[in-house]
């Protein structure tokens, strides 16, 4: 598929109600399920387990021109379709930025049509109903495009959808990805699974917390308060037993803002991506992460970061 094309398709499904609700309708239904390459584990992680290439691609907040700078660099419309390649979605598809539905139907149409090449994680902005950040605008850019009464609708639609999005990826033996960071009961936690709320009925309210808005901090705290009035700052213990637990050697992540589009904690091993690249943050370039399977990654994961 042609970038052309693949954009004249978002912007006529996101143009037509009962096609965006059929959009949402019919990628609920994959979101959380099984494929080849891909396990689900409830309630909310991906195992990547195959793949030739894989594509990290961070906060994008409504900077559709950025997502399809990257589709269209690395060819990957195309190459989704023939290759055995998967793209990673860090979270934040919404607010603050001027085509946050376009970033959205986007990523739900990719995943529509590849199911099992797209993971698309959740961000804070992708917010459970008791901690909406701020800005959240993007009820406010869906009442514009679909009037008051039908943009409620779609809203809710799009909110129930968000409380089905998985929160961590991991491949196993190498990486882990989330959108803010590791949780702090990782410390007391005796598996993985235990530490991240896999294998029960929901997550905690707080692991989810802290998985959404944690922030890496240099420093030998622990864990800190965090000035987003949410989540915390977690120092390297936090990196170092969540790498433990998990059985991986980084933690890539997403949620700040950084002037070239990334940044390197916790001597290499947690690495930043952003992709916003509007007024609101000011950054010079965006950043994503290409991995092959063969991969030298004990080099370190920044020598995969490409900036555009």
């Amino acid at each position: 598929m042609e970038e052309i094309e693949f954009s004249s398709l978002v912007i006529n499904t996101m143009s037509d109600f009962k096609e965006i609700i059929n959009l949402i309708i019919d990628v609920a239904d994959k979101i959380d399920k099984t494929y080849s390459g891909l396990v689900y584990r409830p309630p909310g992680l991906i195992e990547i387990t195959d793949y030739e290439e894989l594509y990290v691609i961070g906060d994008l907040h409504g900077d559709f021109g950025t997502l399809l700078d990257i589709l269209s660099s690395e060819e990957l419309l195309d190459r989704l379709e023939h290759d055995n390649v998967k793209i990673i979605f860090l979270g934040d598809y919404v607010d603050r930025g001027d085509q946050q539905l376009e970033v959205l139907t986007a990523v739900l149409y990719l995943k529509l049509l590849h199911p099992e090449k797209i993971v698309a994680l959740r961000g804070n902005h992708e917010a459970p109903p008791l901690l909406l950040p701020y800005p959240h605008d993007f009820s406010s850019i869906l009442r514009g495009v679909y009037g008051t009464e039908k943009g409620i609708l779609i809203y809710r639609l799009f909110f129930r959808l968000f409380q089905r999005l998985p929160v961590i990826a991991r491949i196993p033996g190498k990486i882990l990805f989330l959108h803010g960071g590791p949780p702090s009961t990782v410390l007391e936690a005796y598996s993985f699974e235990e530490a991240f709320s896999v294998g029960v009925p929901s997550i905690d309210d707080n692991t989810l917390e802290e998985i959404l808005w944690n922030d890496p901090v240099e420093s030998d705290i622990t864990v800190q308060e965090s000035p987003r009035g949410a989540g915390y700052m977690f120092g390297k213990k936090i990196t170092e037993k969540t790498l433990e637990l998990s059985g991986t050697s980084y933690i890539v992540r997403a949620h700040e803002p950084s002037y070239y589009g990334y940044k390197i904690n916790h001597d290499g091993k947690v690495i930043t991506l952003f992709d916003a690249k509007i007024p609101a943050y000011g950054i010079l370039s965006a950043a994503y992460l290409r991995i092959s399977r063969d991969a030298d990654l004990e080099k370190g994961l920044e020598n995969y970061i490409v900036t555009i």
